[in-house]
Protein backbone atom coordinates (compact mmCIF):
# COMPACT_ATOMS: atom_id res chain seq x y z
CA UNK A 1 0.00 0.00 0.00
CA UNK A 2 1.44 3.32 -0.79
CA UNK A 3 1.66 5.65 2.26
CA UNK A 4 3.07 8.57 1.05
CA UNK A 5 4.44 11.02 -1.28
CA UNK A 6 6.36 14.10 -1.43
CA UNK A 7 4.47 16.93 -2.90
CA UNK A 8 6.49 19.29 -5.32
CA UNK A 9 5.73 23.01 -6.70
CA UNK A 10 8.10 25.11 -7.88
CA UNK A 11 8.19 28.30 -8.13
CA UNK A 12 6.43 29.89 -11.83
CA UNK A 13 8.44 32.14 -14.06
CA UNK A 14 6.08 35.02 -14.57
CA UNK A 15 5.49 35.86 -18.38
CA UNK A 16 4.02 39.32 -19.63
CA UNK A 17 0.59 39.33 -21.17
CA UNK A 18 0.46 39.36 -24.80
CA UNK A 19 -0.66 42.73 -25.17
CA UNK A 20 3.01 43.91 -22.63
CA UNK A 21 4.80 41.96 -24.64
CA UNK A 22 3.97 42.69 -28.37
CA UNK A 23 1.75 45.72 -29.87
CA UNK A 24 -0.97 44.94 -31.38
CA UNK A 25 -0.25 46.02 -34.86
CA UNK A 26 2.07 43.41 -34.70
CA UNK A 27 -0.27 40.71 -33.75
CA UNK A 28 -2.83 41.65 -36.13
CA UNK A 29 0.02 41.21 -39.37
CA UNK A 30 0.92 37.84 -37.85
CA UNK A 31 -2.38 36.62 -37.43
CA UNK A 32 -3.08 37.99 -40.87
CA UNK A 33 -0.29 36.51 -42.38
CA UNK A 34 -1.36 32.79 -40.61
CA UNK A 35 -4.94 33.23 -42.03
CA UNK A 36 -4.08 34.16 -45.19
CA UNK A 37 -1.17 30.88 -45.23
CA UNK A 38 2.11 32.90 -45.14
CA UNK A 39 3.00 31.47 -41.96
CA UNK A 40 2.52 28.01 -40.44
CA UNK A 41 0.79 27.10 -37.21
CA UNK A 42 4.23 26.49 -35.45
CA UNK A 43 5.72 29.83 -36.75
CA UNK A 44 2.62 32.04 -35.77
CA UNK A 45 2.56 30.61 -31.92
CA UNK A 46 6.57 30.42 -31.70
CA UNK A 47 6.20 34.09 -33.01
CA UNK A 48 3.79 35.21 -30.77
CA UNK A 49 4.94 33.10 -27.57
CA UNK A 50 1.42 31.76 -27.14
CA UNK A 51 -0.17 28.43 -27.19
CA UNK A 52 -2.14 26.45 -30.22
CA UNK A 53 -5.38 27.33 -28.69
CA UNK A 54 -4.97 31.45 -28.05
CA UNK A 55 -3.74 31.60 -31.55
CA UNK A 56 -7.10 30.41 -33.11
CA UNK A 57 -8.58 32.29 -30.50
CA UNK A 58 -6.96 35.22 -32.07
CA UNK A 59 -8.04 34.22 -35.59
CA UNK A 60 -11.45 34.11 -34.50
CA UNK A 61 -11.14 38.15 -33.70
CA UNK A 62 -9.05 38.75 -37.05
CA UNK A 63 -12.30 36.79 -39.12
CA UNK A 64 -14.88 39.44 -37.33
CA UNK A 65 -12.72 42.13 -38.02
CA UNK A 66 -10.81 41.26 -41.33
CA UNK A 67 -10.40 44.90 -43.04
CA UNK A 68 -6.82 46.43 -41.48
CA UNK A 69 -8.58 49.94 -41.53
CA UNK A 70 -10.99 48.63 -38.92
CA UNK A 71 -8.62 47.48 -36.57
CA UNK A 72 -8.60 49.52 -33.27
CA UNK A 73 -6.32 47.81 -29.94
CA UNK A 74 -9.49 47.41 -28.60
CA UNK A 75 -9.42 44.59 -30.99
CA UNK A 76 -6.82 42.68 -28.96
CA UNK A 77 -7.84 44.00 -25.64
CA UNK A 78 -11.53 43.18 -25.55
CA UNK A 79 -12.80 39.96 -23.70
CA UNK A 80 -15.11 37.43 -25.25
CA UNK A 81 -17.88 37.47 -22.08
CA UNK A 82 -17.99 39.41 -18.83
CA UNK A 83 -19.35 37.89 -15.38
CA UNK A 84 -22.86 38.43 -15.26
CA UNK A 85 -24.20 38.49 -11.66
CA UNK A 86 -28.14 38.61 -10.09
CA UNK A 87 -29.25 42.09 -8.50
CA UNK A 88 -29.11 39.67 -4.91
CA UNK A 89 -25.65 38.87 -5.51
CA UNK A 90 -24.49 42.60 -6.57
CA UNK A 91 -26.27 44.29 -3.71
CA UNK A 92 -24.57 42.06 -0.97
CA UNK A 93 -20.79 42.21 -2.72
CA UNK A 94 -21.55 45.86 -2.77
CA UNK A 95 -22.66 46.21 0.91
CA UNK A 96 -20.00 44.16 2.05
CA UNK A 97 -17.41 46.43 0.14
CA UNK A 98 -18.78 49.17 1.63
CA UNK A 99 -18.76 47.42 4.52
CA UNK A 100 -15.14 46.72 4.28
CA UNK A 101 -13.78 50.02 3.26
CA UNK A 102 -15.92 52.45 5.10
CA UNK A 103 -17.64 50.98 8.80
CA UNK A 104 -14.92 48.16 9.29
CA UNK A 105 -13.02 49.35 12.22
CA UNK A 106 -10.47 46.36 12.19
CA UNK A 107 -10.23 45.18 8.27
CA UNK A 108 -10.83 48.27 6.96
CA UNK A 109 -9.29 48.60 3.20
CA UNK A 110 -7.99 44.92 3.80
CA UNK A 111 -10.33 42.64 1.13
CA UNK A 112 -10.41 38.60 0.80
CA UNK A 113 -12.01 38.24 -2.24
CA UNK A 114 -11.50 34.32 -1.43
CA UNK A 115 -14.10 34.71 1.52
CA UNK A 116 -16.39 36.79 -0.21
CA UNK A 117 -16.53 34.10 -3.23
CA UNK A 118 -16.95 31.58 -0.38
CA UNK A 119 -19.89 33.72 0.92
CA UNK A 120 -21.41 33.72 -2.16
CA UNK A 121 -21.86 30.52 -2.55
CA UNK A 122 -22.84 29.73 0.83
CA UNK A 123 -25.48 32.45 0.47
CA UNK A 124 -27.05 31.92 -3.16
CA UNK A 125 -25.18 28.97 -4.29
CA UNK A 126 -23.26 30.74 -6.98
CA UNK A 127 -19.54 29.25 -6.63
CA UNK A 128 -17.42 31.60 -7.99
CA UNK A 129 -13.51 31.76 -8.28
CA UNK A 130 -11.32 34.64 -6.44
CA UNK A 131 -10.04 36.62 -9.43
CA UNK A 132 -13.48 36.47 -11.54
CA UNK A 133 -14.78 38.12 -8.20
CA UNK A 134 -11.57 40.71 -8.28
CA UNK A 135 -11.88 41.06 -11.35
CA UNK A 136 -15.60 42.16 -11.19
CA UNK A 137 -14.93 44.75 -8.46
CA UNK A 138 -12.17 46.74 -10.16
CA UNK A 139 -14.38 46.42 -13.54
CA UNK A 140 -16.99 48.28 -11.11
CA UNK A 141 -14.94 50.47 -9.67
CA UNK A 142 -15.55 48.69 -6.26
CA UNK A 143 -12.02 47.98 -5.75
CA UNK A 144 -8.23 48.74 -6.90
CA UNK A 145 -5.76 46.54 -6.45
CA UNK A 146 -1.97 46.96 -5.90
CA UNK A 147 0.59 45.16 -6.88
CA UNK A 148 0.10 40.87 -6.12
CA UNK A 149 2.87 39.38 -4.26
CA UNK A 150 4.66 36.36 -5.75
CA UNK A 151 4.42 32.84 -4.30
CA UNK A 152 7.43 30.75 -2.62
CA UNK A 153 7.90 27.25 -3.60
CA UNK A 154 7.49 24.84 -1.00
CA UNK A 155 7.94 20.75 -0.66
CA UNK A 156 5.42 19.17 1.70
CA UNK A 157 5.36 15.36 2.81
CA UNK A 158 1.65 13.69 2.51
CA UNK A 159 0.45 10.69 4.04
CA UNK A 160 -1.19 8.15 1.74
CA UNK A 161 -4.31 7.25 3.87
CA UNK A 162 -6.26 8.96 6.44
CA UNK A 163 -5.94 8.18 10.19
CA UNK A 164 -2.19 7.72 9.77
CA UNK A 165 -1.69 11.66 10.68
CA UNK A 166 -3.87 13.83 12.18
CA UNK A 167 -1.51 17.34 13.09
CA UNK A 168 -2.74 19.41 16.38
CA UNK A 169 -2.11 22.68 17.18
CA UNK A 170 -3.11 26.01 18.84
CA UNK A 171 -3.30 30.03 18.01
CA UNK A 172 -3.54 32.68 19.94
CA UNK A 173 -4.85 35.55 17.88
CA UNK A 174 -7.83 38.43 18.19
CA UNK A 175 -10.37 35.90 17.14
CA UNK A 176 -13.06 38.25 18.47
CA UNK A 177 -11.93 41.88 17.49
CA UNK A 178 -14.47 43.79 19.44
CA UNK A 179 -13.34 42.33 22.83
CA UNK A 180 -9.96 43.67 22.54
CA UNK A 181 -8.18 40.58 23.69
CA UNK A 182 -6.31 37.20 22.47
CA UNK A 183 -8.46 34.02 21.91
CA UNK A 184 -6.93 30.54 21.60
CA UNK A 185 -8.37 28.75 18.38
CA UNK A 186 -7.37 24.80 18.51
CA UNK A 187 -7.06 22.56 15.47
CA UNK A 188 -6.97 18.92 14.63
CA UNK A 189 -6.31 18.36 11.00
CA UNK A 190 -6.19 14.91 8.76
CA UNK A 191 -2.81 15.44 6.98
CA UNK A 192 -4.27 12.78 4.31
CA UNK A 193 -7.17 14.44 3.45
CA UNK A 194 -6.68 17.95 4.60
CA UNK A 195 -10.16 17.83 6.43
CA UNK A 196 -10.40 19.82 10.14
CA UNK A 197 -11.55 16.87 12.49
CA UNK A 198 -11.48 19.11 15.66
CA UNK A 199 -11.53 22.63 16.64
CA UNK A 200 -12.48 25.24 19.60
CA UNK A 201 -12.19 28.60 20.52
CA UNK A 202 -10.93 28.91 24.18
CA UNK A 203 -9.81 31.71 26.41
CA UNK A 204 -6.43 30.09 27.68
CA UNK A 205 -4.15 27.76 25.98
CA UNK A 206 -4.69 24.51 28.53
CA UNK A 207 -4.03 21.25 28.83
CA UNK A 208 -7.76 20.45 29.58
CA UNK A 209 -8.76 22.20 26.62
CA UNK A 210 -6.43 20.53 24.14
CA UNK A 211 -7.82 17.15 25.58
CA UNK A 212 -11.56 18.38 25.04
CA UNK A 213 -10.68 19.04 21.53
CA UNK A 214 -8.85 15.12 20.98
CA UNK A 215 -11.67 13.70 22.97
CA UNK A 216 -14.24 14.90 20.76
CA UNK A 217 -12.54 14.11 17.78
CA UNK A 218 -11.59 10.10 18.71
CA UNK A 219 -15.38 9.37 19.83
CA UNK A 220 -16.50 11.71 16.41
CA UNK A 221 -13.87 9.40 13.92
CA UNK A 222 -11.68 7.53 15.79
CA UNK A 223 -8.12 6.68 16.98
CA UNK A 224 -5.22 7.78 14.39
CA UNK A 225 -2.09 5.93 14.42
CA UNK A 226 -0.36 9.07 15.02
CA UNK A 227 -0.71 13.07 16.43
CA UNK A 228 1.83 15.60 14.81
CA UNK A 229 3.08 18.26 16.71
CA UNK A 230 5.47 21.03 18.06
CA UNK A 231 7.73 21.10 20.74
CA UNK A 232 5.04 23.47 23.46
CA UNK A 233 5.53 22.31 26.63
CA UNK A 234 2.23 20.97 27.35
CA UNK A 235 3.22 18.66 24.28
CA UNK A 236 6.46 17.30 24.79
CA UNK A 237 7.50 16.99 28.57
CA UNK A 238 10.51 18.51 29.64
CA UNK A 239 11.03 17.56 33.32
CA UNK A 240 8.60 15.08 34.31
CA UNK A 241 8.27 12.12 32.83
CA UNK A 242 4.67 12.69 30.65
CA UNK A 243 2.42 15.57 30.48
CA UNK A 244 -1.39 15.16 30.68
CA UNK A 245 -1.61 15.31 26.75
CA UNK A 246 1.19 12.60 26.36
CA UNK A 247 -0.31 10.35 29.10
CA UNK A 248 -3.92 10.40 27.95
CA UNK A 249 -3.06 10.07 24.10
CA UNK A 250 -0.92 7.22 25.23
CA UNK A 251 -3.42 5.50 27.18
CA UNK A 252 -5.97 5.88 23.90
CA UNK A 253 -2.94 3.85 22.01
CA UNK A 254 -2.09 7.22 20.16
CA UNK A 255 1.59 7.54 19.37
CA UNK A 256 3.28 11.05 19.15
CA UNK A 257 5.44 12.64 16.78
CA UNK A 258 7.20 15.87 16.98
CA UNK A 259 8.37 18.45 14.90
CA UNK A 260 12.23 19.03 14.24
CA UNK A 261 13.43 21.96 16.92
CA UNK A 262 13.36 25.54 15.26
CA UNK A 263 11.77 24.34 12.49
CA UNK A 264 8.42 25.99 11.82
CA UNK A 265 7.73 25.12 8.48
CA UNK A 266 7.32 21.57 9.32
CA UNK A 267 3.62 22.11 10.12
CA UNK A 268 2.78 24.06 7.16
CA UNK A 269 -0.19 22.41 6.73
CA UNK A 270 -1.68 23.56 10.27
CA UNK A 271 -0.28 26.46 9.85
CA UNK A 272 -2.08 27.74 6.30
CA UNK A 273 -5.38 26.25 8.12
CA UNK A 274 -5.05 28.81 11.53
CA UNK A 275 -4.18 31.31 7.93
CA UNK A 276 -7.31 30.58 6.59
CA UNK A 277 -9.42 31.03 9.86
CA UNK A 278 -8.12 34.19 10.70
CA UNK A 279 -9.52 35.58 7.66
CA UNK A 280 -12.68 34.66 8.31
CA UNK A 281 -13.89 34.24 11.65
CA UNK A 282 -12.32 37.23 12.93
CA UNK A 283 -14.52 39.36 10.02
CA UNK A 284 -17.66 37.87 11.01
CA UNK A 285 -17.29 37.93 14.55
CA UNK A 286 -16.89 41.91 14.36
CA UNK A 287 -19.16 42.32 11.25
CA UNK A 288 -22.14 40.24 13.63
CA UNK A 289 -21.11 41.82 16.93
CA UNK A 290 -19.92 38.83 18.56
CA UNK A 291 -18.05 39.07 21.78
CA UNK A 292 -18.63 35.99 23.54
CA UNK A 293 -17.15 32.65 22.68
CA UNK A 294 -20.35 30.42 22.60
CA UNK A 295 -21.46 32.62 19.82
CA UNK A 296 -17.96 32.54 18.29
CA UNK A 297 -17.88 29.24 18.07
CA UNK A 298 -21.20 28.64 16.51
CA UNK A 299 -19.33 30.42 13.59
CA UNK A 300 -16.27 28.60 14.01
CA UNK A 301 -18.77 25.39 13.31
CA UNK A 302 -20.40 26.46 10.18
CA UNK A 303 -16.88 27.32 8.65
CA UNK A 304 -15.41 24.46 10.03
CA UNK A 305 -18.57 23.03 7.84
CA UNK A 306 -18.28 24.50 4.85
CA UNK A 307 -14.58 23.90 4.74
CA UNK A 308 -15.06 20.13 4.98
CA UNK A 309 -18.06 19.81 2.49
CA UNK A 310 -17.26 22.80 0.21
CA UNK A 311 -14.02 23.92 -0.27
CA UNK A 312 -11.56 22.87 -3.06
CA UNK A 313 -8.41 22.43 -1.18
CA UNK A 314 -5.40 24.69 -3.27
CA UNK A 315 -3.17 21.53 -3.22
CA UNK A 316 -5.16 18.61 -3.42
CA UNK A 317 -7.72 20.27 -6.14
CA UNK A 318 -10.12 18.03 -4.19
CA UNK A 319 -12.71 18.72 -1.60
CA UNK A 320 -11.36 17.22 2.22
CA UNK A 321 -14.79 15.46 3.13
CA UNK A 322 -14.81 13.75 -0.80
CA UNK A 323 -11.34 13.34 -0.25
CA UNK A 324 -11.97 11.73 3.21
CA UNK A 325 -14.80 9.24 1.74
CA UNK A 326 -12.68 8.49 -1.28
CA UNK A 327 -10.22 6.73 0.70
CA UNK A 328 -12.80 5.30 3.21
CA UNK A 329 -14.21 3.83 -0.33
CA UNK A 330 -10.50 2.62 -1.48
CA UNK A 331 -9.89 1.25 2.12
CA UNK A 332 -6.66 3.28 2.40
CA UNK A 333 -7.56 4.00 6.19
CA UNK A 334 -5.66 3.56 9.42
CA UNK A 335 -8.02 4.94 12.15
CA UNK A 336 -9.06 2.49 14.77
CA UNK A 337 -11.65 2.19 17.78
CA UNK A 338 -11.22 3.32 21.21
CA UNK A 339 -9.40 0.23 23.05
CA UNK A 340 -11.35 -1.49 25.19
CA UNK A 341 -11.51 -0.95 28.98
CA UNK A 342 -10.48 2.29 28.38
CA UNK A 343 -12.78 5.12 30.47
CA UNK A 344 -12.79 8.40 28.81
CA UNK A 345 -13.69 10.16 31.25
CA UNK A 346 -10.89 8.99 33.61
CA UNK A 347 -8.69 9.02 30.63
CA UNK A 348 -8.97 12.66 29.77
CA UNK A 349 -8.82 14.19 32.67
CA UNK A 350 -6.43 15.57 34.73
CA UNK A 351 -4.08 13.69 36.54
CA UNK A 352 -2.15 14.71 39.82
CA UNK A 353 -0.23 12.62 42.27
CA UNK A 354 -1.24 12.88 45.75
CA UNK A 355 -0.13 10.76 49.30
CA UNK A 356 -2.51 9.33 51.67
CA UNK A 357 -2.51 10.39 55.47
CA UNK A 358 -2.58 8.75 58.47
CA UNK A 359 -6.62 9.32 58.79
CA UNK A 360 -7.45 8.14 55.61
CA UNK A 361 -7.74 11.33 53.94
CA UNK A 362 -6.34 13.03 50.72
CA UNK A 363 -5.23 16.96 50.53
CA UNK A 364 -6.53 18.55 47.25
CA UNK A 365 -7.09 21.89 45.52
CA UNK A 366 -7.23 23.26 49.24
CA UNK A 367 -9.47 20.73 51.14
CA UNK A 368 -9.35 17.09 52.66
CA UNK A 369 -10.89 14.13 50.90
CA UNK A 370 -11.95 11.05 52.77
CA UNK A 371 -11.34 8.31 50.98
CA UNK A 372 -12.89 4.30 52.33
CA UNK A 373 -10.68 1.81 51.99
CA UNK A 374 -7.39 4.00 50.86
CA UNK A 375 -3.86 2.67 51.12
CA UNK A 376 -2.43 4.53 54.29
CA UNK A 377 1.05 6.61 53.51
CA UNK A 378 0.75 5.61 49.32
CA UNK A 379 0.77 7.16 46.57
CA UNK A 380 -2.83 7.48 45.17
CA UNK A 381 -3.70 9.75 41.98
CA UNK A 382 -6.54 12.25 41.86
CA UNK A 383 -8.46 12.66 38.03
CA UNK A 384 -9.53 15.91 37.84
CA UNK A 385 -12.38 16.31 35.26
CA UNK A 386 -14.00 20.13 34.86
CA UNK A 387 -17.58 20.76 33.11
CA UNK A 388 -17.34 20.22 29.97
CA UNK A 389 -21.19 21.25 28.65
CA UNK A 390 -24.81 21.91 29.43
CA UNK A 391 -25.14 18.21 29.83
CA UNK A 392 -22.24 17.58 32.38
CA UNK A 393 -21.94 20.84 34.29
CA UNK A 394 -20.38 20.00 37.35
CA UNK A 395 -16.97 19.02 38.36
CA UNK A 396 -16.19 15.25 39.20
CA UNK A 397 -12.82 13.88 40.89
CA UNK A 398 -11.80 10.59 40.64
CA UNK A 399 -9.57 8.50 43.32
CA UNK A 400 -7.34 6.04 41.74
CA UNK A 401 -5.30 3.77 43.02
CA UNK A 402 -3.24 0.36 40.98
CA UNK A 403 -6.00 0.63 38.21
CA UNK A 404 -9.32 1.31 40.35
CA UNK A 405 -11.71 3.62 41.44
CA UNK A 406 -11.24 4.05 45.31
CA UNK A 407 -13.82 7.21 45.56
CA UNK A 408 -16.10 9.31 43.02
CA UNK A 409 -16.59 12.71 44.16
CA UNK A 410 -19.22 15.40 42.04
CA UNK A 411 -19.19 18.98 43.47
CA UNK A 412 -22.15 20.73 43.33
CA UNK A 413 -23.01 23.87 42.01
CA UNK A 414 -21.19 26.40 42.96
CA UNK A 415 -18.40 24.70 44.72
CA UNK A 416 -15.28 25.90 43.52
CA UNK A 417 -11.53 24.08 43.47
CA UNK A 418 -8.26 25.94 43.61
CA UNK A 419 -6.30 23.99 41.86
CA UNK A 420 -5.41 25.75 38.07
CA UNK A 421 -6.47 24.09 34.24
CA UNK A 422 -2.68 23.12 33.39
Amino acid sequence: MKLGRIYKRSEKISKLQLHKRISWRTVWQIVQAFVSRQMSEKMACQSLEISRARLYVLRQKWLKVPRADQVTPQWLYQKSNSLRLSSRVCHYLEEEIRYIKTDSEYFKNHFNFAFLAQQCHQRFGKRLRRNTLRRWAIREGLYHPEQDSTSKAYVRFEMGAIGLLWQHDSSHHGWLPLTRRNDVLILTKDDHSRKVVGGLLVPRDTSWHHLCVVRESIETYGCPVAYYLDNFSIFRPKTEPQTQFSRALSTAEINLKFTAKAHPEAKGKIEKQFDYFQRRIPYLCERYRITSLKEANKILRDEIHYYNDSHIHAETGEIPNKRWNKALLEKRSFLKPIPQGVSLDIAFSLHYPRAVRGDGTISFAGKFWKVPNAPRYQKVTIALKPPTSSRRPLTEIFILHKGSTLAHFVLTKGESLQEPLN
